[in-house]
């Protein structure tokens, strides 16, 4: 083989290296996070469950109250 394959061989398994060592730290960065925002998604998942449940007795309070002031039932 000549120098100019030896070197062009060279560069590209040290470019390759390179690549895969900054991969792997983006990949333990980034999985730290996705961690941390999976947990956060979670709770507002759980939040939004609850105000879903308070929303829907107030509206039902509501609809008494409109029945109990007009005297009828309301449509729908």
């Amino acid at each position: 083989m000549s120098g100019e394959i030896l070197t062009i061989l060279g560069v590209g398994i040290a470019l390759g290296g390179l690549l895969y060592t900054s991969m792997a730290r983006l990949e333990t960065r980034l999985g730290g996070r996705i961690s941390a925002l999976e947990g956060r998604i979670h709770g507002l998942e759980a939040q939004i469950g609850q105000l879903r449940e308070r929303v829907a007795r107030l509206e039902g309070l509501l609809e008494g109250l409109r029945e109990a002031i007009t005297g009828r039932a309301a449509a729908g």
